[in-house]
């Protein structure tokens, strides 16, 4: 071993041997499809920089299939950040575009409030859980 190949006086040894992505399970997607046709996307977890693409992939891959509707469920959203703001919007245009009803289940403080500050929440139809 050579003093190159140890941390700098004072730093921490930031090898990434053996450890997770600080993402890992952050957020949890899962997808489903109602007897009308609707599919629904609920996110659980964080929706910040690292996990946003996740979450714009995989709605991506939804309105591709062109359903009826779209709806997020972000009822198990912890943090909604600038980011995953962004993927709304971004879905919301790309919904309006395939001619897809786009729906938001926002339920908790943590997602309507940034949608709020924001304006945005103007530009969703939010609906409760159980209007799927």
């Amino acid at each position: 071993m050579t003093t190159s190949d140890l941390p700098a006086e004072g730093q921490p040894d930031v090898s990434t041997e053996g450890t997770e992505a600080p993402f890992d399970d952050v957020i949890t997607l899962s997808t489903s499809t109602g007897d009308d046709g609707a599919v629904t996307v609920t996110v659980v977890g964080e929706v910040d920089t690292f996990t946003a693409p996740v979450l714009r992939s995989s709605l991506d891959t939804q309105l591709e299939q062109q359903p009826a509707s779209l709806v997020i469920d972000l009822s198990g959203v912890q943090f909604l950040g600038s980011a995953g703001l962004a993927v709304l919007v971004e879905t919301q245009k790309s919904a309006r575009s395939r001619e897809v009803d786009l729906r938001l289940v926002a339920t908790t403080r943590a997602v309507t409030r940034p949608l709020e500050v924001t304006g945005l929440i103007d530009l969703f139809t939010i609906v409760d859980g159980s209007a799927r």
